[in-house]
């Protein structure tokens, strides 16, 4: 099982034991997302990409974000690329709706 995480600093690999841990270079602005769920949830979506979430894995998402604060997942949601604004945008609808 490979860890991955995301880092300003320099990109690498540090093997422990059977494990692997990378540490992948990112911009700033993949590290400002302030909510807790909507950080993981757009990391998450950007390791799938855009063509390959399926639509049990969208609805799964959206119910995520809906636990998300609402003002946490508004600052989160301009750090987002368009095509994953869109699947937050379709969960804030939903939450006024219910």
């Amino acid at each position: 099982m490979n860890m991955v995480y995301l880092t300003d600093g320099a990109a690498r690999k540090i093997q422990v034991g059977r494990q692997t841990i990378v540490f992948k270079k990112t911009s700033p602005k993949n590290l400002n997302a302030i909510g807790k769920i909507s950080r993981l949830a757009i990391q998450a979506l950007k390791a799938i990409g855009k063509d390959q979430v399926t639509p049990d894995e969208q609805t799964k998402i959206i119910s995520l974000f809906q636990k998300e604060e609402p003002l946490r997942l508004e600052h989160d949601i301009r750090l987002a690329p368009e095509w994953i604004r869109e699947i937050i945008r379709e969960s804030l609808s939903k939450r006024k709706e219910g």
